[in-house]
């Protein structure tokens, strides 16, 4: 008989922002996976009842995926921890599907988001109608082009990109001097807001766009 798997958004990192449930879920784990962005201390103190933990690296979501499903046919209760949001860039759709296949049985554990933790800790509104910023996309700062993201600005005010090339920012820059760029790194952990682009990055990066006022 096949265990159980709990998808777990463990929030920006800091320990007091896991909810509630994401506290009494973690506690029935026997067995934790989660990736190299999940801060120890939170494993540390909340996994009070694993056997087993198993830090896989980013790169290898397709392993971590495997060890979940494996670890559940064999009957235990996992617990997959994912940073921020299980929603957001985070592969859900794949290992919902993966899930239902095997005929595991699962439960969806949402979190706060690095993307609104970030702005709340940087004091930035996402939506700012005086501003004319009616509304936010976020993408996947490798992904996108630079033409997309300034279209997007333009159309809603304000994007959120994840992790972006530097050299993607700096033409932005120099493209559109009149849109703002506020980069957050280290969110709700040793928050920083940066308002120069660094010349490399030494922790994850949130970077907001919006039209200057």
């Amino acid at each position: 008989m096949s265990g159980q798997v709990y998808v777990i958004g463990i929030g920006p990192g800091a320990p007091d922002l896991l909810t509630l449930r994401a506290v009494d879920r973690l506690s029935r784990a026997e067995i934790v996976v989660y990736g190299n962005l999940v801060p120890d201390i939170i494993v540390d103190k909340y996994a009070k009842n694993a056997i087993e933990k198993i830090k896989v690296v980013k790169k290898h979501r397709k392993e971590a995926l495997r060890i979940v499903i494996e670890k559940a046919l064999q009957g235990y209760t996992v617990a997959h921890l994912k940073n921020g949001d299980p929603t957001i860039f985070a592969h859900f759709r794949e290992e919902i599907e993966e899930l239902k296949k095997h005929g595991i049985k699962y439960e969806i554990i949402p979190g706060v988001s690095s993307i609104t933790a970030a702005a709340a800790e940087a004091e930035i509104a996402l939506t700012d109608f005086s501003r004319g910023i009616r509304g936010f996309s976020v993408v996947d700062g490798h992904d996108e082009n630079v033409h997309t993201i300034i279209e997007l600005v333009d159309k809603l005010g304000m994007v959120v990109i994840l992790m972006p090339s530097l050299d993607k920012l700096r033409l932005i820059k120099s493209t559109r001097p009149d849109i703002e760029m506020k980069i957050i790194k280290n969110a709700t952990l040793s928050t920083e807001v940066l308002n120069e682009i660094p010349e490399r990055y030494d922790g994850p990066c949130i970077v907001y766009l919006f039209k200057r006022t």
